[in-house]
C-alpha cells in the first residue's frame, strides 16, 4: 500500500517529466556527500535540476509522459538530470562538472530530448555542441555571406566604371 509520501513524490516527479525539454539519467555511484553536493550547487548555477530518484517512483512517474520511453533504464543508482528551458542543458551541464576537477562524476547512462530517446555517446556529442547564440550569429555570418559579396563585387565594377569614364574624359580633354 503506497504511503502518501510516495504518492506526493510521484505526482512531483510526474510534473517534472511533464515539464521538462530534456532529462539525463546518470549513475552517481562512487562520488562521496561532499561531491555530490558540489555537483547539486553546479547544476543549480546552471539553471539544471538534478536528483537522485528511487526507480520504482521514477516508473510510475514516467507514465504517460515523453519520458516513459526510459522505463527499462530505471535500475541501479540512478540520478536525474532535468532542463526545461534549454534541451542541451543538462548535457553541458554533466560535461562541464567532469572538466571542472572533481575526482568522479556521474556516468551518462541514457536521456531524451525533446521527445527522443538519447544514448550516452549522443548525449557526450550535445554537450560539445556551440551554444545557442554562437550557432546563430554563425548561421547569421554565413547569410550575410552572399550579400557582402555582392556588394563589393558591385561596388568593384562601379570604380571601374569611374575610372574608365575618368580615363575616357582626360584623354578628351588633352586632345
Amino acid at each position: 500500500m503506497p504511503n502518501a509520501e510516495k504518492i506526493k513524490t510521484v505526482e512531483e516527479l510526474n510534473g517534472v517529466f511533464l515539464k521538462a525539454k530534456a532529462a539525463i539519467l546518470a549513475n552517481y555511484q562512487g562520488i562521496d556527500a561532499p561531491e555530490l553536493t558540489q555537483l547539486r550547487r553546479h547544476m543549480r548555477a546552471q539553471s539544471v535540476d538534478f536528483r537522485v530518484i528511487k526507480n520504482t517512483l521514477a516508473r510510475q512517474a514516467a507514465k504517460d509522459t515523453p519520458f516513459e520511453m526510459l522505463d527499462e533504464q530505471f535500475k541501479g543508482p540512478v540520478s536525474l538530470v532535468v532542463s526545461f528551458e534549454d534541451p542541451v542543458a543538462p548535457a553541458k551541464a554533466l560535461a562541464e562538472f567532469a572538466k571542472s576537477g572533481a575526482t568522479k562524476s556521474p556516468t551518462v547512462l541514457c536521456g531524451v530530448v525533446e521527445g527522443k530517446m538519447v544514448s550516452s555517446e549522443e548525449v557526450k556529442a550535445l554537450a560539445d555542441l556551440p551554444s545557442k547564440e554562437v550557432l546563430i550569429s554563425t548561421m547569421l555570418s554565413v547569410f550575410n555571406g552572399p550579400t557582402t559579396n555582392f556588394a563589393g563585387v558591385f561596388s568593384s565594377l562601379l570604380r571601374k566604371l569611374v575610372g574608365t569614364l575618368d580615363a575616357v574624359r582626360e584623354k578628351k580633354a588633352s586632345e
